[in-house]
């Protein structure tokens, strides 16, 4: 392979290619970029992909961790709006430490419904309830929308959805409601929306039952990869300067004599050390577990109450245990997701279920090759430490589907279940039992000891949450020199220079089937290089994970391949992303037990031996990362 570094391309070689009608890649602030060009003797194509080390270890960072005296932020929480946010302010020039008890997005930020929506159901009731503050809701949603596209291109593509209609007065009742939500996006609108008449409608989507179609509305909007989206974050904020650990429980909050929140104290949950990490501004971006931190800010030590959650626990199992018993602020409900194969909505566009029979919206969408359908609604008491998919919610889904499509809605299609805990929240400074203070957006305040607490929203709006809780820790932590917000232009990790063409360059350089090339690009941009020269280096790499297993030494090539889930990839996820456990690999760098659970259930043992060869693990560690991962998948469907 050719490499060609930054340094070593000339301006004058720039100018000629371009005045060729070459393709030109440009290189990213960091500098950090390789390649190769390739002449076949009418135009010259400069490729670059990117060749960059590893990012700092897990080890620098908890070193790191350790020697800085005091941060100016300290962020708890790894999902979609902790990394949001950690990115935001490192890219403003604050030290920023944030920790994560689990993995990056190992809670509700890798269960979502996988779509950047500005939300139709929310713009039909700020029609009918004459709310602005609905309206507000589906504005602010749309220009976030584009701002994701944007800044992640590689991993957040435009999807049509299309509305079944099935009575003829509802025809321009739906075109207006599409074209009103054109509108409302104004100039970041993807595409106009459109009408199919029934016999386009029913080629379109030859799963609908066509005897009972009159048309489809077909609007737009995104489709995303959420937990791969939500680690690019984590990596990207690191690339910027933040340090971030996954798998640090925090045990404690530090306060100053006056009661002041000045830090916390996280304990590494692979070697059981503690850290004390002290900053100026601390903030609780833990999702659903928010009241988990906030009963710790009230705590004059800066302690939890766990003895009502040591009963509660006491014989639970993984499906079962319970991580906040009286949630006060937030207010848990259950959405339920089920994947099916892919014959079970369009290839390339979704389908919206506008009146299901409890007046819920219910998409069926393509996503990783197969469909995502859901999603539920279901009221809870308790937050679980591991929500999961009840049989009376996977036969829900399937029931409301069977409305639609015309051949038989089975069981044993379902490949995958999985259920996300989706916080409405209310101010906990009120009354608790007054269920209008419900905000239907996110929710931000600063305590009387000074955390900042950032809940509710939806991933689509992650960013707006995030410059919105830094602007308030800038204010409270009185940071004059601190620089504007640049997230809405930032390109996160991989996205530098990617294009729709990354596939073909993949194909050309290192000779894969198409499928291989697009699932590298669409999942990793321009880092699918470094993954492809994992597959040169050494010739295993390119076998499945599932072969990683002792005594599985079959001759495989791609195309023998039902998952495109490789040894190198598994070996990228470490080095590069910080994967320490199975599940971090196969659930979310990867979404194997997502798009089939019983599949992923039998790369568990490979990919315990070449992450554990990695990690240097014992005998004891990797049989129980392997016990807790199958038990785990099990909970997803099966």
């Amino acid at each position: 392979m050719f490499r060609l570094t930054s340094k070593r391309v000339r301006p004058l070689a720039f100018a000629a290619a371009a005045m060729a009608g070459a393709v030109v890649v440009g290189v990213n602030a960091l500098g950090h970029r390789g390649g190769h060009v390739y002449n076949d003797g009418n135009t010259t194509l400069a490729r670059v992909f990117e060749n960059l080390p590893p990012p700092p270890s897990r080890k620098a960072l908890l070193e790191n961790l350790q020697k800085t005296d005091q941060f100016d932020v300290l962020v708890i929480g790894g999902g979609a709006t902790g990394a949001g946010s950690a990115l935001d302010a490192a890219t403003r020039g604050l030290r920023v430490a944030l920790v994560e008890k689990g993995d990056f997005a190992s809670g509700t930020s890798s269960k979502s419904t996988k779509m950047a929506h500005g939300g139709v159901r929310y713009l039909e009731k700020a029609f009918w309830e004459l709310s602005k503050a609905q309206l507000d809701l589906v504005v602010e949603a749309l220009n976030e929308r584009a701002h994701m596209l944007h800044t992640a291109p590689h991993l957040c593509k435009v999807l049509p959805i299309m509305i079944p209609v099935y009575k003829w007065w509802q025809v321009p009742y739906f075109y207006v409601g599409t074209k009103m939500y054109d509108f409302f996006a104004g100039s970041q609108n993807l595409r106009s929306s459109y009408l199919l008449f029934k016999s386009s409608a029913a080629a379109v989507a030859p799963m609908l039952d066509a005897s009972k179609l009159k048309a489809g509305l077909v609007y737009h909007d995104g489709t995303f990869n959420d937990s791969r989206m939500n680690s690019t974050l984590a990596i990207t904020a690191i690339e910027n300067g933040a340090t971030a650990l996954n798998y640090m429980e925090v045990k404690q909050l530090l306060k100053d004599d006056n009661g002041k929140v000045m830090g916390a104290v996280a304990v590494d949950l692979e070697t059981g050390l503690e850290y004390g990490i002290r900053a100026k501004v601390v903030v609780n971006a833990t999702g659903p577990y928010s009241d988990r931190l906030l009963q710790m800010d009230k705590d004059p030590r800066g302690l939890p109450d766990n003895r009502a959650l040591e009963k509660l626990n006491e014989h639970a199992t993984i499906a079962t245990k319970v991580a906040v018993d009286n949630p006060n602020m937030v207010v848990p409900s259950a959405g339920v997701h089920v994947i099916l194969p892919s014959f079970y909505c369009p290839k390339n566009m979704g389908l919206l279920d506008a009146e299901t029979s409890d007046g819920r919206v219910m998409f069926f969408l393509p996503w990783q090759g197969k469909v995502l359908a859901g999603t539920t609604d279901i009221p809870m008491k308790t937050v679980p430490e591991n929500p999961t998919a009840t049989e009376a919610d996977i036969q829900d889904i399937l029931k409301e589907l069977q409305h639609y499509v015309k051949f038989p809605v089975r069981r044993e299609d379902v490949q995958s279940a999985w259920a996300g805990i989706r916080p409405l929240v209310r101010d906990p400074r009120k009354n608790a039992e007054d269920t209008q203070d419900l905000v239907r957006s996110h929710f931000l305040f600063t305590s009387d000891a000074g955390l900042v607490t950032i809940s509710g929203g939806k991933w689509t709006t992650y960013r707006e949450m995030a410059e919105e809780t830094i602007d308030e820790v800038v204010k409270v932590g009185k940071f004059v020199n601190a620089k504007p917000c640049i997230t809405k232009k930032l390109k996160l990790s991989g996205a530098n220079n990617w294009n729709e063409n990354m596939p073909a360059l993949l194909c050309q350089r290192y000779s894969m089937p198409t499928y291989m090339a697009e699932h590298l690009s669409n999942n990793y941009g321009t880092r699918a290089s470094i993954i492809c020269d994992l597959f040169e280096r050494e010739k295993d790499n390119k076998k499945p994970v599932v072969l990683g297993a002792p005594g599985k030494e079959l001759q495989v090539d791609f195309n023998t391949f039902h998952y495109p889930y490789t040894i190198g990839e598994l070996k990228y996820s470490v080095q590069y992303e910080y994967a320490r456990t199975p599940l971090d690999f196969l659930m979310r760098r990867t979404r194997y037990a997502f798009l089939d659970a019983k599949h992923a259930l039998e790369a568990v043992e490979g990919t315990v031996k070449v992450m554990g060869d990695e990690l240097g693990w014992d005998s004891t560690r990797r049989e129980r990362e392997a016990a807790y991962a199958v038990e785990y998948i099990k909970t997803f469907g099966l």
